[in-house]
Formats: C-alpha cells, sequence, structure tokens
C-alpha cells in the first residue's frame, strides 16, 4: 500500500488498534504506535524507524525511535490484547497451529543465529529460529505468540550471554518445550482452549503429545510412518510366575496393543487417545 491508500483507510487501523494500543500509555504513544504500524503496512524493502517515517505524512523519526527504544511499555500486554481481539475475529471452529519460522543470517552475532535447518532455504544453513503459535481455520491464519530458539551453544556460553544482554535465568529449551510454554502463555491470556495441530517435528515427540493432554487439550499432529506408538493406553501388567516367585519388577505389555505405521506412508495422523 503506498501513503495515499493509507491515509484513505486510515480510519480502519485507528479503530482496529483503538484498544490493543492501550497498554502502551500516554496519548502520544498511542499515536506513535498507530504511525509505526502504518510505516509497516507501506511499500518499500526497508522496515526501519527512519524509511519508514520518511514514508508517513505524519512520520517523525525522532519520535517514533524514542517511542520503539525507550517508551516503557509492556510488549507482552499488547500481544495478549491484539491475541483476544482476533480469536473474536475468527469464526468458533478456529484452531491452534504449532509452527515454525526461519530467519536466514549471514554473520553469527543476531540472537540465536547458529548453522541449522532453516526451512526458508530448505537446507542448513546459517539462521534465526522462532516457534510460532498461530490461530487458523482452513482460509486463514494470525499469530498468537512466539518465541526465539537458542541453541546450546549460545545458552552455554556465558560470555557471548552477557554480551547480547540475554538474562542469566534463561536456560535451554528444545522447540517443543517452548511449544508447550506458548501455549501456557496464551491461555494465561484468556485465549480459549482449541484443538492443537502441528507437523511431525512436534507430532513425534512423546513429551510433547503428553503436554498436551496433561493440559487437557485435544489434538491432531502429524507422525512419521516409522513411529512405534500404542493403540491404547498402557498398563502394567504382570503374567503369573511359577513357584509363586516374584516378578523382576518391568511392566508387561500384549502384543495386541503395538501398533506401528506403515513404511510406505510418509506420515500419519495421530490423534490422543480419548
Amino acid at each position: 500500500m503506498d501513503a495515499r491508500e493509507i491515509e484513505r483507510f486510515r480510519l480502519k487501523p485507528e479503530i482496529f488498534l483503538a484498544d490493543v494500543v492501550l497498554f502502551v500509555g500516554r496519548k502520544e504513544h498511542r499515536e506513535h504506535a498507530e504511525q509505526y504500524v502504518r510505516g509497516l503496512l507501506l511499500d518499500g524493502e526497508r522496515k526501519s524507524i527512519e524509511p519508514m517515517a520518511r514514508r508517513l505524512l505524519d512520520g517523525d523519526v525522532q519520535a517514533l525511535q524514542q517511542f520503539v527504544n525507550q517508551s516503557p511499555w509492556s510488549s507482552r500486554e499488547v500481544r495478549a490484547s491484539l491475541a483476544r481481539k482476533m480469536e473474536r475475529e475468527f469464526v468458533p471452529d478456529a484452531y491452534c497451529l504449532i509452527d515454525k519460522v526461519s530467519f536466514p543470517k549471514q554473520g553469527k552475532h543476531s540472537v540465536g543465529a547458529a548453522r541449522q535447518y532453516c526451512g526458508a532455504l530448505g537446507k542448513t544453513a546459517n539462521c534465526q529460529i522462532a516457534v510460532t503459535l498461530y490461530l487458523g481455520t482452513e482460509e486463514s491464519s494470525t499469530p498468537l505468540d512466539w518465541a526465539l530458539y537458542l541453541p546450546e551453544q549460545w545458552i552455554n556460553d556465558p560470555i557471548r550471554k552477557k554480551k547480547i544482554g540475554i538474562p542469566e535465568e534463561i536456560t535451554f529449551k528444545t522447540k517443543t518445550e517452548l511449544a508447550l510454554d506458548l501455549i501456557d502463555e496464551v491461555r494465561g491470556w484468556g485465549v480459549e482452549d482449541r484443538v492443537v495441530s502441528t507437523d511431525s517435528a512436534y507430532g513425534d515427540s512423546y513429551e510433547f503429545r503428553q503436554g498436551l493432554r496433561s493440559r487437557g487439550l485435544n489434538y491432531v499432529v502429524q507422525v512419521e510412518g516409522s513411529l512405534t506408538a500404542w493403540a491404547e493406553d498402557p498398563y502394567h501388567s504382570y503374567p503369573p510366575m511359577k513357584g509363586g516367585e516374584k516378578y523382576p519388577g518391568s511392566a508387561c505389555m500384549p502384543e495386541s496393543f503395538l501398533h506401528t505405521q506403515s513404511p510406505r506412508d510418509s506420515h500419519r495422523v495421530a490423534f490422543p487417545a480419548l
């Protein structure tokens, strides 16, 4: 969208953001927040403050820089308000979608940048990865929350952590653990519990599926065709021992409960046992 189109439809973003920007504080901060969003909507490759402010008819470089860098407002409260607003806009049968997004990087100084699989490039490369939580339907989706994945080499390097400003209390978490944290966070915001859907990167993880079950959440996830799983919940069963001997202690599982995916299928869909 160009500047004239943005100005013509200026009232729409103002109405949309009215209750979201309440959490940024003073009136001028709310105005700068609305300007910043309009700047992101404008055409142009560079979305940093100076070029965006120049494209805005009411843009002020210094004011926008101060708003982004120094204004004491809570991004968490703004994200929570936006998540609740977007949930109201979506139809009741929307679901939660766990995914990840990658950002290719040339250097090594961006937080979390490391050689890892980069979905944007389809190969292993230097990149950042964020775990994301979306609210979606078959036709559309909107982000609710996200978290930057920090590889172990970042967490285990106290000098780099201190230099870049990563808090000491931040510990290593897998992508599946970050995904569960995101779910907990949006539930704390008052977002309604919904069916969780994701691909095999998360669906293959027993810990992730069990984490959803322990939270009382239903899910539909992809799993690799080679994944072995129980067709029913496992239970401890001890076969009779001859001569009254005591059973050594490990649990026994009837073979009929064991279910192996066909290797001909690259993916299957796993549902929770209800």
